[in-house]
C-alpha cells in the first residue's frame, strides 16, 4: 500500500510540474504581447490595470492548463489496480499535446492580432472560405510563416526539456514526512485537498462562478482587456459564437422574448401584416429622377475614412477621391456592414444586414433576395456586371453573385491570364483597364467593382508609379509612431491613383455616368496605434457624376451605413412611385431639383452605431463624441434602445437568412 500511495504522489508531483510549466507558459506569452503592443496600451492606463490583466490571466491559464493534465489526472484512480504501465506514456502525451498547442496559439495569435486588432474570434473560420494558396502566400511574405514555425518548434523544445531535466525535483515530493503520512485519515485529507484544487484550477475559481468571458474585461485599457484571456480560450469562445450564430433554428438568440412579428413593428415603428417584405417596402417620391446610362459602384479594398480626414491631408493619400467629393456628395458619418470583405460586401450587394453568418455558404443556393442590388436595377433595364480583382472561388464569392442574379461575373483569370503572382488578386489599373474594355457596348450597365491591392503583403512597385511620399509631413510626425510603413501608405495612394485614371477615362467615353465609391471595411491600419473610435470604424461614401448629378450640398451628415447605399441610389434615379424592398433607408430627400439630407438618426453597423456627432461601440457600450455637439446626456439615455434597435435589424436580417418573408413561420 506504500508503494502506490508513494506513486500517486509521485505522478501527482509530475502533474504539478506539467500544469506550473504550462501556466508559466502562458504568462509569459501574456507579457510579450504586451510589450509587443505596448504602443496599443491608453497612455492614461496605469500600473494597477497592468497588474489585474496579469492576476485575472492567470485564472484562464489555469483553466487550460488543468484541461490538458485532466485525462492523467483522472487516471491516477487507477493505481489500486496496478496500471503504472498507463501513467508515463499518458503524461508525456498530453505534456507534448500541451506544449505545442499553447505555442502554437501564442506565436500564431501575435501576427493574427497586428492584422485584425484582436485575438482569435469567430472571423477566423473565414479563412475555410478563402483562398487557400493566397492566405499561404500572405503567410510567407507578410507574416514570416517559415520562421514562426521555427520558433514554435524551437520553444516546445526548451519547454520539453526543462521538464525532463526538472522531474526528479518533482518525484522527490514522495520523500517529503508531510506528503507520506502513514495514519489514513491523513491521506483522505490529502486526497481531498487535491480534488478541491484541481477543481479550483480547472474552473479557474474557487468562488461559485468560473472564469469565463463575462469576467475578462476587468480593466480601463480596451488592449490589455484584450489579452486577458488566452488565446485557446479566445479560440474556444470563437468556435462556440461561429457554431451559435450559425445554427439556423437560433431564434432566441436574436429575438430573445420577442416575436417576430412583434420585432418588426418595434424596429419599424408601424404594425403590418406577418410578411417582412411589406415592411421593407419602400416608394420613390420625385418626378424628376433620370437614369444614368451607365453606373460603376467601386468598393475598395480596407478603404477607411481617415486619410480623407483633414487633418490627415498633408499625407496627400487621398487626392483624387478629395477631389470627386468636392464636387459630387461625401458622406461622412459612414459605417461599413461588417468587419471584413466578405461580411461587407455580402451585405452591400445583396442588401441584408451582416449577422455574423457568412452568407457566401447560405444565399448561393437561393434565389434572388428582393433586397440585392441585381434583383432591384435589372428592373431599370441595366445589364448587371460584377468584377472582382480576385479569384471568384475565393470566399465562393462567383456562385453567391450568380445565384443573386448578376448577368455577369468577372474575376482574375479572365483579366490578366498569364500573372502568376497574384497574391490577393490583380492590381488595380489593372482591374480598371480590363472594366473600360469591357464596357464598349450600347447597354445600360450597372457594374460593381471590388478592389484588392490595398492588402498584404503589399507588393506593388510604388515607384513605377510615382508615389511622392517620401517623409511623414512635420504636422503629423508626433503623431506617426510607426505603426503603419511607408509601403502601406502608399498603397493607399496607389487606390487612388487608380480610380483618379479610371473616371477621367470613362467620363471621356461615358459623361452621363455615375460613380459611387465606398471601403468594405476599416483598414486596421493607422498612423499610431491609438486611432479614434471613429477613425478605426468609419469608411467613405462618395457619390459622383458630373454631368449626371448637381447637388447643392456637399459634405451630408446624414449617418449611414452600406445597407443604405442602395435605397440613396434607387432614390437618385428611379421613376416616381417605383416600389422596392430595402433594410436600409435614403441618405438625402431629393425633391425636384433640390436635394437636402434625409432626417435619418443613425447608421448600423456591425458593431458599431453612428448618429451625427457620436460613434458608438455596441459590445463595450462605450460612446464616442467625433464631432461638436451639446447632446451628450441625451445620447447616453438613449444608447441602450439604440442598441436594442440595432439587435432587432440584425434578428430580421437573420429571420430573412434562415427562415424567408413569413414572420409567423416556426
Amino acid at each position: 500500500m506504500k508503494n502506490k500511495w508513494s506513486t500517486f504522489i509521485q505522478e501527482f508531483a509530475l502533474l504539478v510540474q506539467v500544469y506550473l510549466l504550462l501556466v508559466f507558459m502562458q504568462s509569459i506569452f501574456r507579457v510579450i504581447m504586451i510589450l509587443w503592443f505596448y504602443k496599443s496600451i491608453n497612455p492614461l492606463t496605469d500600473f494597477h490595470d497592468i497588474i489585474l490583466t496579469l492576476s485575472h490571466g492567470f485564472r484562464f491559464d489555469s483553466k487550460i492548463s488543468s484541461a490538458f493534465i485532466l485525462v492523467p489526472f483522472l487516471s491516477l484512480i487507477l493505481i489500486p489496480l496496478n496500471f503504472k504501465i498507463l501513467f508515463s506514456p499518458l503524461r508525456t502525451f498530453f505534456t507534448t499535446l500541451g506544449i505545442l498547442t499553447i505555442t502554437l496559439g501564442s506565436v500564431v495569435t501575435l501576427p493574427y492580432f497586428k492584422e485584425f486588432g484582436n485575438q482569435f474570434n469567430f472571423f477566423i473560420f473565414e479563412a475555410f472560405y478563402d483562398d487557400g494558396l493566397a492566405v499561404f502566400k500572405t503567410a510567407i511574405l507578410e507574416h514570416y510563416l517559415i520562421i514562426n514555425i521555427l520558433v514554435v518548434v524551437f520553444i516546445s523544445w526548451c519547454m520539453w526539456s526543462l521538464i525532463k531535466n526538472n522531474q526528479l525535483h518533482f518525484q522527490k515530493f514522495s520523500e517529503y514526512k508531510f506528503f507520506n503520512p502513514s495514519s489514513l485519515s491523513k491521506r483522505s485529507l490529502i486526497i481531498i485537498l487535491i480534488i478541491v484544487s484541481f477543481s479550483g484550477s480547472i474552473r479557474g475559481s474557487f468562488k461559485s462562478r468560473p472564469a469565463i468571458r463575462k469576467w475578462s474585461d476587468i480593466t480601463s485599457d480596451n488592449f490589455l482587456n484584450k489579452t486577458i484571456m488566452n488565446p485557446l480560450t479566445h479560440l474556444q469562445y470563437a468556435i462556440q459564437d461561429f457554431r451559435k450564430i450559425n445554427k439556423k433554428t437560433n431564434v432566441e438568440q436574436f429575438f430573445g422574448e420577442l416575436k417576430p412579428s412583434d420585432a418588426a413593428q418595434e424596429y419599424f415603428g408601424v404594425r403590418k401584416d406577418s410578411l417582412l417584405s411589406n415592411y421593407l417596402n419602400q416608394i420613390v417620391s420625385s418626378k424628376n429622377n433620370k437614369l444614368p446610362k451607365h453606373i460603376f459602384f467601386i468598393i475598395m479594398e480596407s478603404y477607411d475614412m481617415w486619410p480623407l480626414l483633414p487633418q490627415y491631408r498633408s499625407l496627400g493619400l487621398a487626392e483624387n477621391l478629395h477631389s470627386l467629393a468636392d464636387r459630387g456628395m461625401f458622406f461622412n458619418r459612414f459605417l461599413p456592414s461588417g468587419e471584413s470583405t466578405m461580411a461587407s460586401i455580402s451585405s452591400i450587394l445583396t442588401g441584408i444586414p451582416y449577422t455574423g453568418v457568412n452568407i457566401s455558404r447560405v444565399a448561393s443556393t437561393k434565389v434572388s433576395f428582393p433586397t440585392s442590388i441585381p434583383y432591384i436595377f435589372e428592373k431599370f433595364g441595366y445589364k448587371t456586371r460584377l468584377y472582382y480583382g480576385g479569384f471568384l472561388s475565393w470566399q465562393n464569392i462567383g456562385n453567391l453573385f450568380e445565384g443573386q442574379g448578376f448577368d455577369e461575373v468577372h474575376g482574375s483569370p479572365q483579366i490578366e491570364k498569364k500573372n502568376s503572382n497574384i497574391v490577393w488578386g490583380v492590381d488595380d489599373d489593372q482591374l480598371f483597364t480590363y472594366i473600360e474594355n469591357q464596357n464598349r457596348d450600347d447597354i445600360k450597365s450597372f457594374n460593381v467593382i471590388l478592389t484588392t491591392s490595398y492588402h498584404p503583403p503589399y507588393n506593388i512597385d510604388l515607384e513605377k508609379y510615382g508615389f511622392p511620399l517620401k517623409e511623414i509631413p512635420s504636422n503629423l510626425k508626433s503623431q506617426f509612431d510607426g505603426s503603419m510603413t511607408m509601403k502601406q501608405l502608399g498603397h493607399i495612394w496607389y487606390s487612388d491613383w487608380a480610380i483618379g485614371n479610371f473616371v477621367k477615362n470613362i467620363e471621356k467615353r461615358y459623361p452621363e455616368s455615375l460613380f459611387i465609391f465606398t471601403g468594405d471595411h476599416y483598414g486596421r491600419r493607422f498612423i499610431n496605434a491609438q486611432p479614434t473610435l471613429y477613425e478605426r470604424s468609419a469608411v467613405p461614401l462618395i457619390l459622383y457624376g458630373e454631368n449626371y448629378i448637381k447637388p447643392q450640398l456637399n459634405k451630408i451628415n446624414t449617418p449611414g451605413s452600406h445597407i443604405d447605399i442602395t435605397p440613396t441610389l434607387v432614390s437618385l434615379i428611379a421613376p416616381n412611385k417605383f416600389e422596392y424592398q430595402s433594410f436600409g433607408n435614403p441618405l438625402i430627400n431629393k425633391l425636384d431639383s433640390n436635394i437636402s439630407p434625409f432626417e435619418k438618426k443613425f447608421g448600423f453597423g456591425y458593431k458599431k452605431v453612428i448618429l451625427k456627432n457620436h460613434v458608438i461601440d455596441s459590445k463595450n457600450k462605450s460612446i464616442e463624441q467625433i464631432f461638436i455637439s451639446n447632446d451628450q446626456n441625451m445620447i447616453d439615455k438613449e444608447i441602450l434602445s439604440i442598441l436594442k434597435k440595432q439587435k432587432i435589424l440584425h434578428a430580421l436580417s437573420w429571420w430573412q437568412i434562415f427562415k424567408g418573408d413569413n414572420l409567423s413561420k416556426k
